[in-house]
């Protein structure tokens, strides 16, 4: 399954077989933490912060694996900018076939908030 949302083979990112602390998170992807959408956007827009979509997730029992967020031109923006979780629940994160959950969110609004569900 291919993704509608490219990103570059430059972009930083983190996979492991194991699942990934916030920590270890933030140091690859830190607009996964925006508690609010970036000054350049309207009062109007309604941004849903990936953190608390991550914590909601994490008490189904799906744990992130893999991680990664565009790179910027403009270190301002660095915290604000497109990221993809991939999740999958814990009990399968090493399994040759899993249920996974995609989370693509941008407090920039480069892309709407979109979960998908594919199995690997």
């Amino acid at each position: 399954m291919k993704l509608a949302s490219r990103f570059s083979h430059r972009s930083p990112v983190l996979r492991s077989d194991y699942p990934l602390s916030d920590s270890q998170i933030r140091t690859v992807a830190p607009s996964i933490f925006a508690e609010t959408p970036h000054d350049s956007r309207s009062q109007r827009y309604s941004y849903i912060p990936t953190a608390a979509v991550l914590a909601e997730l994490r008490k189904e029992g799906f744990a992130p694996f893999m991680v990664c967020q565009t790179r910027v031109r403009h270190e301002d923006r660095r915290d604000f900018t497109k990221h993809m979780l991939r999740l999958r629940h814990a009990s399968q994160i090493n399994g040759a076939e899993a249920n996974e959950v995609i989370l693509l969110n941008s407090p920039m609004s480069a892309c709407l908030t979109r979960v998908t569900s594919p199995i690997r």
